[in-house]
């Protein structure tokens, strides 16, 4: 049997369709298709495996960026991964990987990111889960702010024409922030203002609170929707999709505010893993927290990622040494010495030993800051000829925050 990979020519896109579709039990008609090429027109690459002609395998890779420490890399992000189950087994999802890292490269993506509830296949292939969230699930009728104090402002509704509003609060919030993409307005319409993945394209609302001189400090993404027992009695509930306040009283603003829908019976809040909202309640235990895994990260090219990324507030200047073992790209495969210099970092192919050896799953949690190669030697992840390169990648590599997967693609 013969295979090829190609980009996915127009008339092909029925047949990528119903493979997506099929692999993950979604509406595999011309009107499912219709009620999600939003989706295929917010472009990018979709490529095809065909095997004898006939593709059997694909995914697309948008054309994203994400923020590290603060800066906006660009990213590719993978998503739409599908093989039929009759051409399962074969390899055949393998080798579309290696081959959209090196479409990645060619469009110059040094970092690619990707969700999936199968992380081990992909870890394989060099992405490593790098960021995780907290959801958090309540009764607003059992908990109240612990500041009881109403903060000066208000909050009111916004449409989707206020996206350039929230771009600038998010802007402001994010400046030091990890794993946030780097929105562009149609993502803020496609994916903030509305549901990215609904086919029936329902809407989200949104809350911005402003102080009192009407200066937009915050705001909240949530929908509300009515759900039913098993008993059959209706259930109403809402869950926060994305929060960001700029200063106290616009956390506590927008939390009045969200607290005031205490006709739902459940309020979820996914956050942060350091979202101070378990504080920032009077009765902390009636909040029940749940860990989830959010995106998986791949360095696609280890000297452009390495030069794009900040390195931490206040790291000192020096360098050290790493071995980076990688079976699916061989331009990453080596030793490499990582410089902070002039408050920048920069990558160059070395000789040698290296201080650290890892590979380049681990190397990239090391890279956004989800990891300490302190820790990633503890825990077996890499090892260390030389305890003093470890403690300085630890200070070169730190994150303020956390990385978050905010927005899901």
């Amino acid at each position: 049997m013969a295979t090829d990979i190609r980009p996915i020519r127009d008339d092909e896109l029925d047949r990528a369709h119903f493979l997506i579709a099929y692999s993950f039990s979604g509406d595999r008609t011309e009107e499912g298709r219709q009620n999600l090429r939003h989706v295929e027109e917010m472009g990018g690459v979709p490529l095809g495996l065909y095997e004898d002609g006939q593709m059997v395998a694909c995914l697309r890779i948008l054309p994203l960026a994400m923020l590290v420490n603060g800066v906006s890399i660009p990213l590719g992000g993978v998503s739409a991964v599908a093989s039929l189950p009759e051409h399962r087994r074969k390899g055949y999802v393998g080798q579309l990987l290696r081959h959209a890292l090196a479409v990645m490269r060619e469009q110059g993506q040094p970092l690619s990111a990707l969700y999936t509830p199968h992380p081990s296949l992909y870890r394989r292939y060099g992405w490593m889960v790098a960021s995780t969230s907290i959801v958090y699930k309540f009764n607003p009728k059992e908990i109240h702010p612990y500041i009881s104090a109403r903060p000066a402002g208000n909050a009111y509704r916004a449409t989707e024409e206020d996206w350039p509003t929230l771009a600038e609060i998010h802007r402001r919030f994010t400046a030091r922030r990890n794993g946030y993409l780097d929105r562009s307005e149609r993502w803020w319409k496609e994916a903030i203002f509305r549901r990215l993945y609904d086919d029936k394209r329902r809407l989200n609302d949104v809350a911005v609170w402003a102080d009192d001189h009407g200066e937009p400090r915050g705001y909240l993404a949530y929908h509300t929707a009515r759900e039913r027992r098993a008993d059959g009695a209706p259930v109403d509930k809402l869950a926060v999709h994305d929060f960001a306040a700029l200063d106290g009283a616009a956390y506590l603003g927008l939390l009045r505010y969200l607290f005031s829908h205490d006709l739902a019976e459940e309020i979820s809040w996914q956050g942060p893993i350091d979202e101070p909202l378990l504080l920032a309640v009077d009765d902390s235990i009636r909040l029940k927290g749940e860990l989830w895994d959010g995106f998986m990260l791949r360095i696609v090219d280890i000297e452009k990622a390495v030069a794009a990324r900040p390195p931490a507030a206040g790291a000192p200047q020096g360098a050290f040494t790493v071995h980076i073992a990688d079976a699916a790209t061989s331009w990453n495969q080596g030793a490499w010495r990582v410089e902070c210099s002039g408050g920048r970092l920069a990558a160059r192919r070395v000789d040698g030993t290296a201080g650290i050896s890892t590979d380049a799953a681990t190397f990239a949690v090391m890279y956004n800051g989800f990891l300490k190669p302190s820790e990633a030697v503890r825990a077996g992840l890499a090892e260390a000829s030389d305890p003093q390169a470890t403690a300085l990648a630890d200070r070169i590599l730190a994150s303020d925050y956390r990385p978050y997967p905010a927005d899901f693609f």
